[in-house]
């Protein structure tokens, strides 16, 4: 049957949990539009992921508008649905072993795949599907620089079909092949998806069974964090991906009753300062800013010595934000910049601050 694997839940189920450099270290590499285009046009393809994700207050929903604009051929993954359940409702906390492998196979990806993920801002909510993958040790990961905006600033095609069952009988001796990913995202995240039953067995074969091996230690808790501020000065550096009025208490958060601030000795770097001016295209897209320039950013945000120790490896770095996700932008950044891969609080800002352990600084 079609619906045979199990559910999207939570798991208490995981792989061996391994170092950051225990696997390998190979930065997540960005992709331009033209260079994706190049890729999907090759004898072996990537698999294309939109990863988008908003803010709640933007009063835009990811799964709807991929549905009706996406790169041809981009499954969907659903961060706040391939996700633990957090006890302080932070959404999309990294997903289990289980959740991930069952999301994986499910939307025929296996683990040798090159993985391309974007998101409909520019270089927003896709870092964190990035850091997800590479957390589970999937190594050939990459980000489209510009997002979709940029891919379709640069005229590339975009489908605007609702996602409908292929069928292979039609393209036979023509070359092509069924592109199923848009249909087995429908089925996972849509309440009705629409799938004719002859066409069943066809999905089904497309299913993979995905394995997680090991698992990165890369994922902070708030024990950790806590911990972490006990050691003072000689813990690991945090840096702060929110918007600077909430890092320093001088502007709320968005979501209702949370108080801003930051935890102490954090530095603050918001994520909108390792990106470009926005271009004056139609639409609009930001990209992450060159290597000498990430450099600058954070040389000024961390001090010039601690920057450094940074980039040596020789000075962990926590990233945060406000629940998770935009300190991934920090986390690429980081990367492109010429430091190793950094740790992330996963529940951030949004579960550190509900806890009345936690302490404050505003400034």
């Amino acid at each position: 049957m079609l619906f045979a694997r199990s559910a999207l839940r939570s798991s208490p189920l995981l792989a061996t949990s391994v170092s950051r450099r225990a696997l390998s270290t190979k930065p997540v590499s960005l992709l331009t539009p033209a260079e994706l285009r190049e890729l999907l046009a090759s004898s072996s393809p990537p698999v294309v992921l939109d990863a988008s994700w908003h803010m709640p207050n933007a009063e835009r929903y990811a799964f709807r508008e991929w549905r009706h604009k996406r790169i041809e051929g981009s499954g969907f993954w659903d961060v706040d649905q391939i996700a633990t359940k957090s006890d302080k409702g932070v959404p999309h906390n990294m997903p289990s072993t289980e959740q991930f492998e069952d999301a994986c196979g499910r939307l025929a990806i296996k683990r040798d795949d090159h993985v391309v993920v974007y998101d409909s801002v520019g270089v927003f909510s896709s870092p964190r599907t990035a850091f997800t993958f590479k957390h589970f040790g999937h190594e050939r990961v990459s980000v489209l620089d510009g997002g979709l905006p940029r891919w379709i600033a640069e005229g590339n095609p975009i489908d605007e079909q609702r996602p409908m069952n292929p069928n292979p009988h039609e393209l036979e001796g023509t070359g092509q092949r069924a592109e199923y990913r848009p249909i087995l995202s429908e089925i996972m995240f849509a309440g009705k998806p629409r799938i004719e039953s002859y066409f069943i067995a066809d999905i089904e074969e497309e299913f993979t069974e995905y394995k997680v091996e090991a698992v990165r230690d890369d994922v902070r808790q708030w024990e950790d964090v806590d911990a972490n501020i006990a050691k003072g000065d000689k813990g690991a550096v945090v840096v702060d991906a929110r918007p600077a009025g909430r890092f320093h208490g001088t502007e709320p958060e968005p979501r209702e009753g949370l108080e801003s601030g930051h935890m102490p000795l954090a530095a603050s770097v918001p994520f909108s300062t390792v990106l470009s001016p926005e271009s004056s295209t139609s639409p609009p897209y930001k990209t992450l800013l060159p290597p000498a320039d990430l450099d600058k950013v954070f040389s000024d945000a961390l001090g010039a010595e601690r920057w450094a120790l940074v980039k040596q490896g020789d000075r962990p770095v926590i990233g945060t934000c406000g629940s998770g996700m935009t300190a991934a932008v920090l986390w690429l950044a980081l990367q492109r910049a010429g430091a190793p891969p950094i740790d992330i609080y996963d529940e951030s800002w949004t579960g550190y601050a509900q806890r009345a352990e936690s302490k404050i600084v505003k400034d």
